[in-house]
């Protein structure tokens, strides 16, 4: 002790730890150097400019009270019926006539944490095509060196039906896009590819689709993921962990009516950071008219058990017409039934049917967890299905009994609502949108009838640890109609467009059902207007168990917020 007091000034020395044992998930042998960042008083010092140099700035006023007084016609949509009826329509505007003042206008909604629809994003840009097709040879056309997870010759997709992973070969999924899959009973089969390819290399697969993505979207001071200046992810330093933003691909089936379970949908949920969805893509699959029916036979059978509250108006029917619609319908389940005999029999490959619709040990999922109470069950964890479907057994691009015969069961229909499967679809989604104020009574009406949800393998919800965040439930429409009923509340409901783009403000609950097969692709940002909602979100993702879907903060706001404060006070002390 005496010798080093003798060497001058003391230095302070690195911390030294071991890494915690295996059983808490760390390795136990090596050794953890804890160093400094940055100074011990930095923050306490940026805490002290900030407050001088904002001492005479007052932040405007924002009235929530009353409707926007600059928003006409023209750039509104209706979303929302509620009484008081300030917020019920949203900001609306025209892309290709967006000026620079127009930021002002966008601000004064984003403030009140209110969703920004923007039409026609695509038309400003050089017209690059996002066909499915287009975009996995565009991917398969770059570097062959790279290792892209999902570039191979199958994917992982989930299916909506029971909420499990299917391996599935890529070609024969984008052909389902285009065409539509059914199952055995002739029912609609919706599929969703998630993030494909993967958000970290969307950039460097697909460079052409990455630019005109960026290119498109409005407002760039908030969207652009390098410059932008209200985007505070951009200040973080060169050489930092960078959070995973995005871009994001999805790519989803799609129906244009609510089916009795199976719908492809986007479960509710909360995301962190605000966050930017443009519709880069649709395809209109070709419903044959018996295949309409079979739909609304299943709607009609849920209506009269119990299962729906509220029947629609075009579909509350007596028993006895419901009796007579299902004698129609038998000699289409029959036809479904002989097509599919004849594809089996005609075929030695085993059938590529991505859904087993029954409560068989087959239709199960081998990573799922029995127990009613596992936290990884309710945390949302994927499992995924025992059966795996090898690139060879999927290969048949005539898709047997999987894709639709329209041709021949649409002549053979007798008397058949032809003008049911013609139907104009104009949208190819629609989206619920909920205020950040009704989340309380959204989350009590969600514990009340969570037994009312299904999930995994099309079963109830079991165990809920939150509703929101497990992204376990969708409220169909008579469900929202019993929200309002009960609770008084209301999502904004419209909805998307082929080339809009919906911002959607961090704290704001939504979830999507897809109309049509759609492409979509989402980039992530943190607006200065949305840093309190950010900061108590991440509070609330870490009180979640540890094994839970959101636990971890992905996002690193206080990170964030620290150093996009110094770059603001630096560049402030140069203007002063």
């Amino acid at each position: 002790m005496g010798r080093e007091m003798q060497k001058g000034p003391l230095i302070p020395k690195p911390v030294f730890q071991i890494c915690p044992p295996t059983e808490s998930g760390s390795c136990g042998t090596s050794t953890l150097e804890l160093r400094r960042l940055c100074e011990c008083d930095w923050v306490q010092k940026l805490i002290t400019n900030a407050e001088e140099v904002t001492l005479q700035f007052q932040p405007p006023d924002v009235d929530i009270a009353h409707e926007c007084s600059s928003c006409t016609s023209i750039i509104s949509r209706q979303a929302a019926f509620r009484k008081t009826g300030h917020d019920n329509f949203l900001y609306c505007p025209n892309a290709v006539d967006l000026a620079e003042g127009d930021i002002v206008h966008f601000q004064s909604h984003w403030m009140k944490a209110e969703p920004v629809i923007v039409r026609n994003v695509l038309d400003k840009t050089s017209g690059l095509s996002w066909d499915p097709m287009v975009m996995w040879r565009g991917c398969r056309e770059m570097n062959p060196k790279v290792k892209c997870k999902g570039d191979g010759k199958s994917v992982r997709v989930l299916d909506c039906f029971d909420w499990c992973e299917v391996e599935l070969n890529i070609h024969q999924f984008f052909q389902g896009y285009l065409k539509g899959r059914m199952d055995p009973k002739g029912m609609p089969v919706m599929l969703k590819l998630k993030d494909w390819p993967p958000s970290t290399l969307f950039e460097e697969r697909l460079p052409r689709h990455n630019s005109e993505f960026i290119s498109a979207l409005p407002f760039s001071v908030y969207t652009d993921a390098k410059s932008g200046i209200f985007n505070l992810a951009t200040r973080l330093p060169k050489g930092s962990l960078k959070p995973d933003l995005g871009p994001k691909t999805y790519i989803a089936y799609g129906f244009p009516e609510e089916l009795d379970g199976g719908d492809s949908v986007t479960k509710l949920h909360c995301d962190v950071s605000d966050a930017v969805n443009v519709l880069t893509h649709t395809a209109k699959v070709d419903i044959p008219p018996w295949q309409y029916k079979l739909v609304k036979k299943a709607q009609l059978r849920k209506q009269h058990v119990g299962q729906q509250t509220e029947a629609s108006a075009s579909e509350n029917k007596s028993l006895k017409e419901v009796e007579n619609e299902e004698a129609a319908l038998k000699n289409c389940d029959g036809l479904v039934r002989e097509e599919s005999l004849k594809n089996k029999a005609g075929n030695k490959e085993p059938s590529n049917n991505s859904s087993k619709r029954s409560s068989s040990q087959e239709g199960k999922c081998i990573t799922a967890m029995e127990s009613d109470h596992d936290p990884k069950e309710a945390a949302g964890l994927i499992p995924q299905k025992n059966v795996t479907m090898t690139n060879e057994s999927i290969a048949d691009e005539n898709h047997n009994d999987v894709c639709l015969k329209t041709e021949r069961l649409s002549s053979e229909e007798t008397n058949g609502n032809a003008n049911e499967s013609s139907k104009a679809v104009r949208g190819g989604a629609v989206w619920d949108i909920f205020r950040r104020e009704d989340v309380p009574k959204l989350i009590e009406y969600l514990k009340r009838h969570k037994h009312e949800f299904r999930h995994f393998y099309n079963e109830p919800v079991k165990s809920v640890i939150h509703p929101i965040h497990d992204q376990s439930m969708f409220l169909s429409e008579s469900q929202k109609k019993q929200l309002k009923e009960e609770f008084d509340i209301e999502p904004w409901t419209f909805e998307q467009h082929l080339g809009e783009a919906v911002f959607i403000p961090a704290g704001c609950p939504h979830q999507v059902r897809n109309i049509q097969s759609c492409i979509k692709v989402a980039l992530g940002f943190v607006a200065p207007e949305s840093v309190e909602e950010c900061l108590r979100l991440t509070q609330e993702f870490r009180r979640l168990p540890k094994d839970h879907r959101t636990n971890e903060d992905k996002l690193e706001i206080k990170e964030i917020v620290i150093h996009a404060a110094s770059s603001a006070m630096r560049e402030a002390k140069g203007l002063i």
